[in-house]
């Protein structure tokens, strides 16, 4: 069942479209071989509007009441370009150029063109605070013809019961978390490493543009290169990743790794954070993500997570500027749904997932390079988007670092 309350990490991707940070759109990239009618899009779009995107935040009546999500249909209408496209990434790269809000709404658009040698490219693109990736390849699935009906959204009830609610759960748990400090040396030292650490090490930079770079690879070659150095599809995501960094000039980063916790949050995931250098094993680092998901990013000490939800949005943007304390992003989105490997008649030719910045010019953020993978068709989609020009200075430059780190495993990429 889907939280009809925002979460802690909800509210940090919300306040990112409040200025505190790089407003963050999460994306899904469609190619087809043949052309996909607007009529069959309407019927798409109909269906994402009474889904799980089709809410808006609504603010509590009662103080200490967390932000509540409302039903909301409201929506962008289905835009359908007339231009065939050439460049696929450079067209998708501007689809969340529109005020994506997901407070008062639309947080979230459907777009499709023609491209230039036949076919049809199609984005779906929302504000984080509505979904994570994985919710927002659902939310498509469900709304794809032959996909499930969409789960219907609740209302959120008592916002007295909730305050209540909210406020005994902080007070009790922040109570014995204190009591804690007089006897735990470890929780004291948990607590001052918290309250002294900015950014974790990570020093933040000023978007100023996003250079991106979308490949397909071979799965049963990728599966075959971690197994072969004893690591994992996922280990050997990062390796390349991290190897793609080292090529940049940046042999040593902080990778943030996020996970489903099943929670039923619009964005159901925890975060691990680890120390990745260009040269690591996929095998290393396979041991070090494990050792990383045993201590997730979180609260210090054991107080509540939940207490910054009571405090004023700049506090909070504080104390949780991000979900991690990484300066890279590994997110592996895993195997695509079979309902959104075809819209209707029409097979996909492929399908990425990533994140991207709409508007993002001087906003703040250590996230230098956000990067997703996910599995379709035969082929791993591997998306990489930079948003420090410091690191990075053009699509081509990144292109080309990542087939450098590629080849140095024996694969190679074809780029869309």
């Amino acid at each position: 069942m889907i939280s009809t309350r925002l979460s802690v990490i909800d509210e940090i991707f919300l306040r990112t479209h409040r200025g505190y940070g790089i407003p963050i759109a999460l994306q899904g990239i469609w190619r087809t071989n043949d052309t996909v009618t607007r009529h069959e899009l309407v019927r798409v779009h109909q269906e994402l509007a009474i889904g799980q995107l089709g809410r808006t935040v609504g603010k509590p009546r009662i103080p200490g009441a967390r932000l509540r999500w409302n039903i909301s249909s409201d929506s962008l209408p289905l835009e359908y370009g007339n231009e065939a496209v050439d460049d696929v990434i450079g067209w998708a790269d501007s689809q969340a150029d529109v005020p994506l809000d997901p407070q008062y709404g639309p947080g979230w658009r459907l777009t499709a063109a023609p491209l230039t040698h036949g076919g049809t490219v199609v984005s779906l693109v929302c504000s984080h605070a509505l979904a994570d990736a994985r919710g927002l390849i659902d939310a498509a699935a469900r709304a794809f013809p032959g996909g499930r009906t969409p789960a219907p959204l609740e209302h959120p009830g008592s916002d007295v019961r909730e305050a209540i609610t909210m406020i005994l759960t902080v007070l009790l748990r922040s109570i014995a978390a204190t009591a804690r400090l007089w006897v735990s040396k470890k929780a004291r030292a948990e607590l001052r490493a918290f309250t002294t650490a900015d950014t974790g090490g990570v020093a933040p930079h000023r978007a100023r543009q996003m250079h991106a770079v979308i490949v397909d690879i071979d799965a049963a070659e990728w599966d075959s290169a971690a197994e072969h150095v004893g690591g994992s599809a996922n280990s050997l995501f990062v390796s390349v990743v991290a190897a793609t960094m080292g090529e940049l000039g940046s042999p040593a980063v902080a990778v943030d790794i996020p996970f489903r916790t099943g929670s039923g949050d619009a964005n159901p995931i925890g975060m691990a954070t680890v120390a990745v250098r260009g040269d690591d094993s996929p095998a290393a680092i396979r041991a070090a993500c494990k050792a990383a998901f045993g201590k997730p990013v979180g609260a210090p000490a054991g107080y509540p997570p939940e207490i910054v939800q009571l405090l004023p949005h700049r506090i909070a943007a504080k104390l949780t500027s991000t979900p991690g304390r990484g300066e890279v992003l590994c997110s592996n989105i895993g195997d695509i749904p079979s309902a959104v490997t075809t819209l209707g008649p029409h097979r996909s030719g492929g399908l990425a997932t990533r994140a991207i910045h709409p508007n993002p010019v001087d906003a703040v953020s250590t996230i230098r390079m956000s990067t997703y993978i996910s599995r379709m068709n035969g082929n791993y989609t591997l998306s990489l988007v930079c948003t420090d020009d410091a690191l990075v200075g053009s699509s081509a430059e990144l292109t080309s670092a990542l087939q450098r780190a590629l080849a140095t495993r024996n694969l190679a990429g074809k780029p869309w």
